[in-house]
């Protein structure tokens, strides 16, 4: 092992009360995520990590880098980046929001959205603004508190699984080959893995593992059809694609929320028509 890769360890690792954390995230050569900060180490995961060489953990930032502040960042400004008016249910939808992370922040799962805020913060932003839409729809349908609660956990939760994805096919500026297409789209079940011991209900992890699904079959993991493909996953899927379109991306421009609204519309096959109608109410268009 090299001095450096030495040096990494020490910087990485904390001890309290006769345990080891760490206290940075940890990444391979390719970007993939290894730990999370402050997961509990054993001698044997430190092992294993001097085997891999040298290992990368993320910088720490000031506090604009953290989740929180990149949260409070992102809801404060969603209106002026969407260009939407509906001051009402914004301010509707951010309330909740923050009751949900709030509520969450001490969850052993709620580990994997702060790893995301420092894996890609593009990823981060594009979750919190897929939680926001969704529950736009959902004070819309007239969801309880807890309906609520599950749906817009799991919109922030939905990507979770791009951490085991590099970042360097996340962020390819170019059209990604087809292994890199299939790598990416293994994200779905890599999510569902990983918060599969937390017993979460199905209404939230319905959402990690639909949310690329389409009507007519043509999405993945499973290629569900129609009613196969869960209520709350069919909003954070037209949710997702909005978000999708409107905002920039290493390989793409953005669109406007209107163009993103008719890309949906166009598509009755695969995209649930009343859904997306009822979003284009909420946004005025």
């Amino acid at each position: 092992m090299t001095k450096r890769s030495t040096e990494i360890i020490s910087e990485c690792f904390t001890e309290q009360e006769s345990a080891c954390f760490t206290k940075k995230d940890i990444y391979d050569s390719n970007g993939r995520l290894l730990l999370s900060n402050g997961q509990r180490i054993t001698s044997e995961i430190i092992r294993k990590l001097q085997k891999l060489g040298a290992f990368l953990p993320e910088k720490s930032g000031d506090s604009a880098d953290k989740p929180d502040v990149i949260l409070a960042q992102a809801v404060q400004t969603f209106g002026a980046r969407k260009n939407i008016r509906n001051d009402r249910i914004t301010e509707q939808t951010y309330r909740i929001l923050t009751a949900i992370v709030f509520e969450s922040k001490d969850k052993p799962w709620w580990m994997y959205v702060n790893a995301l805020s420092n894996y890609v913060q593009w990823l981060y932003t594009h979750s919190i603004d897929v939680a926001i839409i969704s529950l736009m729809v959902a004070v819309e349908l007239g969801y309880s508190e807890k309906e609520q609660g599950d749906l817009g956990l799991g919109a922030m939760m939905h990507d979770i699984g791009k951490l085991l994805v590099p970042k360097s096919i996340i962020q390819k500026p170019g059209p990604l080959t087809d292994m890199e297409m299939f790598t990416i789209q293994q994200h779905c079940e890599l999510g569902m893995s990983s918060l599969k011991p937390f017993n979460l209900p199905e209404e939230c992890t319905d959402i990690v593992l639909q949310h690329h699904e389409h009507l007519d079959g043509s999405g993945y993991p499973q290629g569900l059809k129609g009613d196969e493909i869960a209520r709350n996953a069919q909003i954070v899927m037209i949710a997702e694609m909005l978000d999708g379109i409107s905002s920039p991306r290493p390989y793409k421009q953005a669109q406007t929320i209107h163009a993103a609204i008719d890309i949906l519309k166009s598509d009755e096959k695969k995209y649930p028509q009343e859904l997306v109608l009822l979003l284009a109410k909420v946004l005025g268009l």
